[in-house]
Order: structure tokens, then sequence, then C-alpha cells
């Protein structure tokens, strides 16, 4: 679906969202590989949030690299596909857990570090922002060390959403768009159950 496609109504984004997410359980019931279903999901996140670009992140060895983008300029996914902190030598960095330590706001998200009483963050452990550049100017005290590449680039709405299921945190969608203010809280509940579902199916689909 274009990105500049007229916004669905709410009726037909329910009737999307059900038809979407049983389309991703027929996927899982036909063992597709987490890297299929990501694919897929992309182009159902990019939709349901009507932002320009979309990406899902899915554990792979230490970190969380993209298994599937759209709308992304590619050396956009390139920086920002290995999400593992390093030292001066390029070593990784480990918490007190011996865990990577994973950057930015993807990496707290991804690592649950969420501040449930912040603006920023949903009680199911999203980040969402209407402005980069306002939180940036207001709020980057409180937001911890982040790289700054999704403002750098343009991007002024920023929503993150793990996928996590039992404890187990499976992967992230991110919607970006240069646009302020994408992501509506009707839009920001369908991608937080999205997420849900998806993390339903890479438990299937990783075990």
């Amino acid at each position: 679906m274009a990105a500049s496609a007229r916004a669905p109504s709410n009726a037909t984004r329910l009737q999307l969202e059900r038809r979407a997410f049983l389309d991703l359980l027929r996927m899982a019931n036909t063992m597709a590989s987490p890297e299929v279903i990501a694919r897929q999901l992309v182009v159902v996140a990019r939709y349901l949030s009507d932002c320009e670009a979309v990406a899902i992140r899915l554990r792979s060895g230490p970190g969380y690299r993209y298994a599937g983008s759209l709308g992304f300029p590619e050396p956009f996914v390139s920086q920002e596909d290995d999400l593992c902190a390093t030292d001066e030598q390029g070593r990784l960095l480990r918490d007190e857990h011996r865990q990577p330590v994973l950057a930015c706001l993807c990496g707290r998200v991804l690592s649950g570090q969420v501040e449930r009483g912040h603006p920023s963050f949903t009680d199911r452990g999203s980040f969402v922002t209407a402005s980069t550049s306002q939180l940036l100017a207001s709020d980057a005290g409180n937001l911890g060390p982040t790289r700054d590449r999704c403002h750098a680039a343009g991007y002024e709405t920023v929503g993150l959403f793990p996928i996590r299921r039992d404890k187990v945190t499976y992967g992230l969608i991110q919607c970006n768009d240069p646009r302020p203010g994408r992501l509506t809280a009707e839009s920001i509940d369908l991608m937080e159950n999205l997420a849900a579902t998806a993390a339903h199916l890479f438990q299937l689909a990783m075990t």
C-alpha cells in the first residue's frame, strides 16, 4: 500500500487488523520462518500505522538486527542495523548479567528499561514521540544516551513497539515518519496489539 494512500476509516482499520492477524496466523501454521513472517509483518505495520517508514527488528545473535523494512533509506538501515554497544577497541559492552548492552532507545525498549511514568513510554513498554525535535530539546537528559540518528535523518514521529511474550523479547516494530504526530492513540493501540500477535507467531516459529 502506497504511503500516500488515504488513511482508512475506523471500521476499515478494524477489518484490516482482523484480516492481517488472520493472515499472519495462517502463515505461522505453514511453519514460515521468522524472516518470512517479519517481511509480511512490516507490510501490515506500515499500513496500520500510516507511517512512511517501518522496520522489524528480530533477535539475532547478541543483538536485534533488522529482518525487514519498508520506506527507510538503505544507509539508515545499514548504520542502525547493529544495536550492540562497543568500547573503543570494538569489543562488546556487557551489563552486570553479562548480557550485551543495547544502544539508543531501541535498546531500552528491547531491554525493558522504560520509565512507566514518562509520557513517551506506554504502560505496555512502547516508546512513542510525536516530535523528536521537541523531545530532544526538552527532555533528552531523561532518556539516557541516544544515537540521535532518527532525528538526524529527519524523522519527527518515532514509535518503538516491543514484540514480547512470557517475558521473552523477540524483537520490535519501529515506525518513523518525517511528519510530526503521525501516531494517534488508535494507531498506537493497533501497533501494540500487532506486536502482541507477532510475539505469539515468533514464539511458535523460533521454538
